[in-house]
């Protein structure tokens, strides 16, 4: 067992010797000039040593004071230099996350650019994936997940809910004047993307409009295949005003109807639980969700 003595009073002597004083030693461990002092005499006590002569207004290194400082400065240099590589390299490198094609490129790759400025030692790769990743049998570090945020084995963290308004290609709707009537939208072919019909009923009884018929209504196995009937001009979606805001912006999709309702499916930050989680991702989390909560996303 190593015989070391206590890392404070280390600290407090070195800072105290480098400076020939307690008072400034004290500053620069932002503690009080009184808690120097005793941490030096309980390292002579602890030592049988003792290592400052103590004068009216000024203190000097003892014989063994100053031959324990330079080597004491040179370990604890040594301590933080390798302290800092091994943070550095927990916090340098390549991040690989899984993301959906739609979100990824909409939200993401446009804005990539500003997170690379700011975290140029990052280099994120996004991995093109709908199906959710087993961390455990994969080298991807993170994802980025549509649903309600409760998976197990993975820590979520929310970036944003859905907020969905009725949307479709200006070509479907052309000669028409907008915004349309609940009872007219009610009369168009309506995609979704894997909920029921909930979503629209929803929709509709949020409109306050009572359906007479069941609406026509077709399917699709997840939204990025619904958003397809929408921008080909085929029919209407409850599209998520967050993620088509540079669709709606360019002329890609018209907002029928300024009604829009929030949803129980949010999207999320995810990545294998840990007590201490991957710095890489801590810092693209915090950006992204920064990112995430400006009306503008730019691009």
């Amino acid at each position: 067992m190593r015989r070391l003595p206590n890392l404070n009073q280390i600290k407090a002597f070195e800072a105290a010797a480098r400076h020939l004083s307690f008072k400034h030693a004290a500053a620069e461990l932002f503690v009080s000039d009184a808690a120097i002092g005793h941490q030096i005499k309980a390292l002579e006590e602890a030592l049988g040593v003792t290592l400052f002569r103590r004068l009216t207004r000024r203190v000097e290194l003892t014989k063994a004071g100053a031959a324990y400082l330079p080597r004491l400065t040179a370990a604890l240099d040594e301590i933080e230099a390798v302290t800092s590589e091994i943070t550095e390299v927990q916090e340098k490198g390549v991040l690989k996350l899984t993301a959906a094609p739609f979100y990824t490129n909409r939200i993401v790759l446009p804005n990539l650019v500003k997170f690379r400025a700011l975290y140029p030692e990052i280099d994120v790769k996004i991995v093109f994936e709908d199906e959710v990743v087993d961390f455990a049998k994969s080298d991807i570090e993170g994802g980025l997940r549509y649903g309600d945020g409760n998976w197990p084995g993975v820590t979520s963290v929310f970036l944003h809910g859905d907020m969905v308004s009725p949307v479709c290609a200006p070509s479907y709707v052309k000669g028409r004047k907008l915004p349309l009537e609940p009872a007219d939208i009610a009369e168009l072919l309506l995609g979704l993307g894997g909920s029921g019909d909930q979503d629209w009923m929803d929709w509709f009884n949020a409109a306050d409009h009572q359906l007479k018929a069941a609406p026509n209504i077709i399917e699709y196995t997840n939204r990025a295949r619904m958003f397809d009937l929408a921008l080909s001009g085929n029919g209407v979606v409850l599209g998520d005003l967050k993620l088509i805001e540079s669709d709606l912006e360019k002329g890609h999709l018209v907002q029928l109807h300024p009604l829009a309702i929030p949803r129980d499916r949010s999207m999320y930050l995810v990545y294998p639980d840990s007590e201490k989680p991957n710095p890489r991702i801590a810092k693209f989390g915090g950006w992204l969700s920064d990112l995430l909560s400006k009306d503008d996303l730019g691009g």
